[in-house]
């Protein structure tokens, strides 16, 4: 896979099917699903740099220059340099909205016609991290309490961690990772985390929950996903509740990915 590809992966500027593409190459392809994480953790950083100031009012000097009316005499040519402006504006707009690959829905939100992006990065951190043994996740489950303040903060909503040790999977810890697409201007919209639990013969899973700018809220709603094919298969059991997004991933057979996803759902105040 070249880097143009990769990069434009990361800017969300392929279509919904050559991004699963990517997306499914990368899951054999650690070095550079590694560098793809790292590509959009600056992507993330560098769209959060003085995103305050799209909220400062504008200067006094500017709005008094707006609202001065024209003289006359020039009253014609102010309007054709309006109306110039608008229509270099409504195609500079187009044309960032487009950049962006047709239309890249919220992650969190549900794609009609493919899975969600934010699945896609849940299954491509799963192949990232869980192979790790040195370093499987940033905050052990020794600081539970630690992890879950500090993940809770970083994404705007109180978190909690499911209990899944009557299924037979302990928690690790877990780590923040960089949102794929980036939503808004707030830390918030660019945080997404992960938890690891591991079983007594060694298997890993891993919850990702990713959130949603605020009024993009979704119903809830349980699919399932593949990413990879073969030894390097990696299913998903999703779901969207409100604001969060989840997704439960491993290399486990339909049946006990939905059972443990359930767990997940109730324990997480879904049932």
């Amino acid at each position: 896979m070249d880097k143009a590809t990769l990069h434009a992966y990361v800017d969300g500027q392929l279509s919904h099917a050559e991004a699963a593409e990517v997306a499914q190459w990368l899951q054999s392809h650690a070095d550079d699903a590694q560098r793809v994480l790292a590509w959009r953790s600056q992507r993330a950083a560098l769209q959060g740099l003085h995103a305050e100031m799209l909220d400062e009012p504008l200067p006094p000097a500017l709005l008094r220059r707006l609202h001065k009316r024209p003289a006359a005499a020039n009253a014609a040519q102010f309007w054709r340099q309006a109306l110039a402006a608008a229509a270099l504006l409504g195609v500079g707009l187009a044309g960032g909205w487009l950049a962006h690959g047709q239309w890249q829905p919220p992650a969190g939100a549900m794609q009609a016609s493919g899975t969600p992006a934010f699945v896609r990065d849940a299954a491509i951190a799963h192949v990232l991290y869980q192979p790790e043994r040195r370093h499987p996740v940033e905050v052990g489950a020794d600081q539970q309490e630690h992890l879950l303040q500090w993940l809770s903060k970083r994404l705007g909503q109180p978190l909690r961690v499911p209990d899944l040790r009557a299924e037979g999977f302990a928690l690790m810890g877990g780590r923040l990772l960089p949102a794929g697409q980036a939503q808004g201007s707030g830390d918030n919209s660019m945080a997404r985390a992960q938890f690891m639990y591991e079983s007594a013969q060694g298997q890993r899973l891993t919850l990702y929950v990713s959130i949603a700018p605020p009024g993009q809220a979704a119903p809830t709603a349980f699919r399932f996903a593949e990413q990879g094919q073969g030894t390097g298969l990696t299913r998903s059991f999703y779901w969207i509740d409100g604001v969060l997004g989840y997704a439960l991933s491993g290399p486990f057979a339909q049946e006990r990915l939905a059972r443990l996803g359930s767990q997940v759902y109730a324990q997480l105040g879904g049932a």
